[in-house]
């Protein structure tokens, strides 16, 4: 398997020496990982003030500075091992960083991400998914950004 020590760091760890992780796609066509962090949080809603007895809505004559609302990120994990014991504790140590609070994660390319886990799923397990790897567990978590940036 090709090394990816480098790629993503969360927390200042990273990802590949340290649980034997990375952002999986299941077919070489999928790229949901990068589209979900590049996904564009929603603008918040400008407080608009609606009169019964005229139409519409009222707005300030200037507009405040536009802001983002909060946003969930989706992201799917692959963990590889030479044993199946490996590969659980390796999942275990993983799923104990993901719940310790704030996470930091850094893409390899990409901008920093501050986040906290909302909802892991369950994880599937594979034995000899492909040749050149033993035993892999995939999983999806869904994470919190609540202060985005582009």
């Amino acid at each position: 398997m090709t090394d990816l020590t480098g790629y993503m760091a969360i927390n200042g760890k990273d990802a590949w020496t340290e649980y034997g992780a990375f952002l999986a796609e299941l077919s070489a066509s999928e790229h949901s990982n990068m589209d979900e962090l590049k996904k564009m949080p929603k603008m918040k809603a400008y407080t608009a003030v609606s009169f019964r007895e005229r139409n519409g809505e009222q707005l300030p004559d200037e507009l405040p500075s536009p802001q983002f609302e909060a946003i969930d990120r989706t992201l799917q994990f692959a963990i590889v091992a030479d044993t199946d014991a490996l590969r659980r504790s390796r999942y275990a140590a993983l799923i104990t960083a993901l719940k310790a609070g704030w996470l930091t994660f850094k893409v390899k390319d990409m901008r920093d991400y501050k986040m906290y886990m909302s909802e892991p799923s369950a994880p599937t397990w594979y034995k000899h998914l492909c040749e050149s790897d033993k035993y892999v567990c995939v999983f999806k978590v869904k994470f919190r950004e609540p202060e985005p940036s582009i």
